[in-house]
């Protein structure tokens, strides 16, 4: 048993490309976290990967699965300290936490967003949802405020479920907001609380499968999107805020994951980012994270599991990337109902 022996075995078993530098991570992680949910953040892996790279892991003797967690064995530290591996170090800024800014500037925006989201409509897997902390959202509004792409701009959100428009609302920067949102319960709140604050925030139900209306075309500045991570998915979603945007110099904001995304994933998205004109300015890691949902166990990552044990943190994250258009080129605006967009071989939170 080697790392060249555990990353065939994924790459066989997961369908996910993997090599011995991915299988590092891994074994990394064990030496720090014994919950499962801790090991797939930390490693950086796909979820369905890190699975496999378990389940022979455990076959093995150098893991056991346990009532309190992963286990490793004096087997698998042994295995671990041969193969020249280390324990992971976390060296993160304990002021911004990882994000580069901070949100003290809105802080009474920031209170206020507190209090109104505490009626916002729970996540439901029926929507793939699952929104990030209220400290995430405004770290976002800060991060592009930053860079020069809210104030006095007009901005759409494609999806919701985090209430960037809202927090985009209390905050006063921008020129206006429009948020495309399928679910008609986010729809309905986010409405009622533009009408009782007086937000410049439209909210619109939108089922971003569909084409954008003309009216939404070339209109923004900025846009937001927390998209799927299918090639095809990522490519509709991105791609819906890439044809809103009015021309050069316009930005999009949004996450990717390690949990569903690997290296070689991140590539093609990168490859279609190029291809439509933008170039990545900034990807910053782990800057989203996201509230743990109440449907864990109704995902195909409970099921991939190869132990059974909730979460005891918050351990699914994204980075944040920022994209800036430097050539205005032609983007699909088909219809995208008739398709399954949604699942690949990485895809675990469905």
């Amino acid at each position: 048993m080697n790392k060249d022996i555990l990353s065939k075995y994924v790459t066989e078993n997961a369908n996910i490309p993997w090599g011995t530098r991915n299988a590092e991570r891994v074994l990394s992680a064990l030496l720090v976290a014994d919950n499962f949910w801790d090991i797939v953040s930390f490693s950086c892996e796909p979820l369905p990967a890190v699975a496999e790279a378990l389940k022979l892991l455990a076959d093995r003797g150098l893991i056991e699965f346990t009532d309190q967690g992963v286990l490793l064995t004096q087997k698998g530290r042994m295995f671990i300290e041969e193969e020249g591996v280390f324990p992971l170090h976390f060296h993160t800024c304990p002021r911004c936490d990882g994000k580069t800014v901070v949100i003290d500037e809105f802080r009474e925006a920031f209170d206020e967003f507190l209090r109104i989201q505490i009626d916002r409509p729970e996540a439901i897997r029926e929507f793939d949802q699952g929104y990030v902390t209220p400290e995430t959202t405004f770290a976002r509004i800060a991060l592009a405020d930053s860079r020069g792409d809210l104030r006095g701009k007009e901005v759409v959100v494609l999806g919701d479920d985090d209430l960037v428009g809202v927090a985009l609302g209390l905050t006063g920067l921008v020129k206006s907001v429009v948020v495309l949102e399928l679910d008609e319960r986010l729809v309905a709140f986010e409405q009622r609380i533009a009408t009782e604050l007086g937000l410049s925030l439209q909210v619109i139900r939108h089922d971003l499968r569909k084409p954008l209306t003309k009216e939404l075309l070339s209109k923004f500045d900025v846009f937001f999107c927390d998209p799927p991570e299918t090639i095809e998915a990522f490519d509709a979603f991105v791609g819906r805020g890439i044809i809103a945007l009015k021309g050069e110099g316009c930005a999009g904001y949004f996450g990717i994951t390690h949990v569903e995304s690997s290296y070689y994933k991140w590539r093609l998205l990168e490859m279609k980012l190029l291809q439509r004109g933008l170039v990545i300015t900034d990807i910053i890691h782990d800057f989203n994270v996201y509230m743990n949902w109440e449907y864990v166990d109704e995902m195909l990552a409970w099921d991939l599991a190869p132990i059974k044990q909730p979460p005891i943190r918050n351990w699914y994250k994204s980075s944040m990337v920022r994209v800036e258009m430097v050539e205005k080129l032609e983007i699909p605006n088909e219809d995208l109902t008739n398709r399954d967009i949604y699942n690949d071989p990485e895809s675990s939170t469905t």
